[in-house]
């Protein structure tokens, strides 16, 4: 076997590896919104804790920040793709998604600190405001990626020829419609994230479809 071929049968499988964690976290994401809209309250709507008590709160927090890494492993896994590796503009926008993806994990656990906070209060607001630059940086790296790899054409895609347009999918689905249900009503937050959260498991699914002459 030649040092090329052992290579690119090394990273077929290291794809489809970062595939399958993203298609996992992207499917455990949409049961945590399913649980969280399902859960009975233990508190009051106006906590930002709801419907936690605080100790269900650092659970939570704790599991979310857990469940976006394989994510940040999926989206970081287009990288090792001959159309990403042939658009300068593609890696970095990858690059600038995977990081929106990393810094938004991170958030979980800091918000964590507003868990006996009312949800109208200064620590409210700003553990909320958080959010904002990693999921904005996350979709705009994502949607210009998707860009990006559309250009480079579908013919190194074989087996799952649709993931260019998949990434885009998923840095538009950030500004329509997560960011207007995230900004709404608990229940229209968590609908709008569960929704991205299968788009994710979507990507996984494809990257494990991948066939090993694409990558």
């Amino acid at each position: 076997m030649s040092t090329t071929t052992h290579t690119t049968t090394t990273t077929s499988r290291s794809v489809s590896r970062a595939g399958v964690w993203c298609l996992g976290a992207g499917l455990v994401g949409a049961a945590q919104a399913i649980i969280l809209l399902a859960w009975p309250p233990q508190v009051s709507d106006d906590r930002y804790s709801y419907p936690f008590t605080g100790f269900g709160f650092l659970v939570a927090q704790t599991s979310f920040f857990l469940q976006h890494l394989p994510l940040v492993v999926g989206v970081a896994a287009l990288l090792w793709l001959p159309a990403a590796r042939a658009s300068r503009t593609a890696r970095i926008a990858i690059g600038a998604a995977s990081l929106g993806l990393m810094l938004l994990a991170v958030d979980e656990l800091i918000t964590i600190v507003a868990y006996d906070a009312a949800t109208g209060s200064s620590l409210a607001t700003l553990a909320n405001n958080l959010y904002g630059p990693p999921v904005m940086l996350s979709g705009a790296g994502l949607l210009v990626a998707g860009i990006a790899l559309l250009r480079q054409g579908t013919q190194g895609w074989v087996g799952a020829r649709w993931i260019p347009a998949l990434v885009l999918l998923l840095g538009v689905y950030v500004f329509v419609p997560l960011t207007p249900a995230i900004m709404g009503p608990f229940t229209a937050g968590r609908l709008g994230i569960g929704g991205w959260m299968l788009l994710f498991a979507v990507l996984g699914y494809g990257l494990t479809k991948l066939e090993s002459s694409d990558v």
